[in-house]
């Protein structure tokens, strides 16, 4: 939507924005991006037919979350029982990583 003016999912072309939507970490954050002390802007882009939005990082958050993101590890590297984003060992049944905060498949 962003470069074609025209919504993926209705085709209508009545698309509204930039809209930019602020992610920090911290209390009080109406949408929180999920990095460690760091924010990213993030700017969205609305079909006014259907409400279909599409949200894209900034530049410097974009840099941010190449940086501080998280990412899976090789499957190589995890063994049975550890997170697959930090390698931190989980109990059976947890629903989020301790360490890493990572949610875990079940």
């Amino acid at each position: 939507m962003r470069s074609s003016d025209k919504c993926p999912k209705c085709g209508c072309d009545d698309v509204a924005g930039p809209h930019f939507l602020v992610a920090s970490y911290g209390a009080g954050s109406s949408l929180v991006l999920d990095l460690p002390q760091r924010t990213a802007t993030l700017i969205g882009y609305t079909c006014a037919e259907c409400g279909y939005t599409e949200v894209y990082s900034d530049r410097k958050g974009l840099q941010n979350i190449r940086k501080y993101g998280r990412f899976p590890l090789p499957d190589s590297e995890v063994e049975p029982g550890h997170c697959k984003f930090c390698g931190a060992e989980v109990s059976e049944g947890m629903s989020i990583c301790t360490t890493c905060h990572a949610p875990l498949e079940d």
